[in-house]
């Protein structure tokens, strides 16, 4: 079981957001592209790469995903039409999962947080945030992944 942590907040600032229907393939592409643009207007990443999945669908037997992209810039930018920014990113009052491993056993992590959130009595609020800690780089090992799971839940007590 995955230690799970609560009363948590999570926060960046100048972020780029990209937010679709779309297949792995297709954010795998877009996630190469933001990189590209990023490089091209000499902006560094400030912070994880953050994911959210709001939906899954399924398009001629491809699972079609409603998913958010954040990524934490150095600076305030102006972005092209496909992208939004925000002036921060906050969750406050979340419940934090440390994932450790292949994202292929990332569901076993939210099996555990899911777990902790009914044993507690505790009402989510928003989608479930991964904060990709140490991603996926050329050359090392899928099992070497560090991803924070954050999901914000409501701090009343009810």
């Amino acid at each position: 079981m995955v230690p799970v942590e609560s009363n948590k907040n999570f926060s960046v600032n100048n972020v780029l957001s990209f937010r679709k229907k779309i297949t792995q393939d297709q954010a795998n592409e877009e996630m190469k592209k933001i990189a590209k643009f990023l490089e091209s207007q000499d902006i560094k990443q400030s912070g994880p790469v953050i994911t959210a999945t709001f939906d899954v669908d399924t398009d001629n037997g491809d699972p079609l995903m409603d998913m958010e992209i954040l990524i934490p810039m150095d600076r305030k930018i102006d972005l092209p039409e496909d992208y939004r920014f925000k002036e921060i990113f906050h969750i406050a009052h979340a419940v934090c999962a440390k994932h450790s491993g292949a994202p292929s056993s990332l569901h076993s992590t939210y099996t555990d947080l899911f777990t902790y959130l009914k044993n507690n009595n505790l009402q989510p609020i928003t989608a479930v945030y991964n904060a990709y800690v140490k991603g996926l780089s050329s050359g090392s090992p899928e099992d070497d992944m560090n991803i924070d799971v954050y999901i914000g839940v409501n701090p009343s007590t009810l």
